[in-house]
């Protein structure tokens, strides 16, 4: 067991009968230095990144929580969020998170991303001239997270009750105006639902966060497919494909859950930075997605194994959105709109979406 001194920055093998109480100790004690030295117009904060980097190389799975905290202090040591290329700046934090969390599993290794889906939210609606670079790094970012669903995953921790002031931590450079009530989660998940920022705030696991962390990026990608001036039949295709792609590739409970759950609320979570026209777009081009793509992945041949309660919790919550999807283009058809209508009940004869083999108990990512 590693024990530091935040004052010495020395390092001893002590032994601790409550390891992990002494460890979130040193991480709110760090958490409060930090806040008090920023405050006070440091930039130097050295001291803490050559404690928490030992601190990770002697942690077989280190705590989401610290791998936030150490990568959080290094970048802003760096002061990379000041680049000038800030896609630039948003890669080296990815590459940062990416570097920290190898030892950890793989929830946890998506679950570390999410400060990147934070970084790179306003660089797609307010820079749109860095569209191109900010797709390329989506898709890198994409790929890995597909890696790492497909990888065995044994642990499931509990997030820490620092996790709030660790989104603060992240957030401290870029404060609202003098008096502003800011609801931190909304504004470091802007892209899930209320539902959603509830049970993180409520006290939620990593693999839960881990299919948040999917769900932000998974739109965020989506966004960026507008903009560029294509008919519409040919943007709703560039949807479909590409939100069908990522879902069979993330092959996550929680990011289908998160993602169907989504469905069901009245306007999807980017209905502000894309305009209400885009997002109509978007939520039927889901609709059909969802209806129509081949769910075999998520049985054993696709490599997941899940429970059948989360099959069956799947199936339920999957039937409520065909339902709404179904309202939907018999509003389209009372508008006129024969043909969506004619074309969506041709891709609801696709086989079978949730079969009885599904629901036989399996195991669980």
């Amino acid at each position: 067991m590693v024990q530091f001194d935040l004052n010495s920055n020395s390092a001893t093998t002590i032994h601790h009968s409550k390891p992990a109480d002494t460890f979130q100790l040193m991480l709110s004690e760090s958490i409060h230095r930090f806040f008090t030295e920023y405050r006070s117009g440091s930039t130097d904060f050295s001291h803490f990144t050559s404690i928490f980097s030992r601190l990770l190389q002697n942690l077989p799975d280190p705590p989401l929580e610290f791998v936030w905290f150490y990568s959080a202090v290094t970048f802003h040591s760096t002061n990379k969020f000041n680049s000038p290329n800030p896609v630039s700046s948003s890669k080296d934090l990815f590459q940062l998170l990416v570097s920290c969390s190898t030892s950890c599993n793989a929830g946890k290794r998506i679950s570390v991303l999410a400060p990147v889906i934070y970084d790179l939210y306003p660089l797609v609606f307010d820079r749109k001239e860095l569209k191109r670079e900010v797709e390329s790094l989506l898709d890198g970012i994409m790929s890995y997270i597909s890696i790492c669903c497909g990888m065995e995953d044994d642990g499931n921790d509990d997030l820490s009750s620092r996790f709030g002031d660790l989104l603060r931590v992240w957030m401290v450079d870029r404060v609202g105006m003098e008096g502003e009530k800011r609801d931190d989660l909304k504004v470091f998940f802007p892209l899930v639902s209320e539902e959603s920022r509830r049970v993180i705030r409520g006290g939620c696991r990593v693999r839960y966060l881990a299919g948040v962390v999917m769900c932000q990026a998974f739109l965020l990608r989506l966004c960026l497919k507008f903009g560029y001036g294509i008919p519409k039949l040919e943007l709703e295709n560039d949807l479909h494909d590409c939100a069908v792609q990522m879902i069979t590739g993330f092959r996550s409970f929680h990011f289908l859950d998160i993602f169907l759950r989504m469905l069901l609320e009245p306007v999807l979570p980017v209905t502000s930075p894309l305009g209400h026209g885009n997002e109509v777009i978007l939520r039927e081009t889901l609709y059909d997605a969802v209806i129509k793509m081949d769910h075999a992945f998520l049985g054993p041949e696709g490599g997941i194994l899940l429970p059948g309660r989360q099959v069956k919790d799947l199936a339920l919550t999957w039937s409520f959105v065909a339902d709404n999807a179904i309202r939907s283009v018999r509003y389209d058809y009372e508008c006129g709109d024969r043909g969506s209508m004619q074309l969506f009940y041709i891709r609801i004869s696709h086989p079978a979406i949730f079969t009885s083999h599904d629901l036989m108990p399996q195991g669980e990512w």
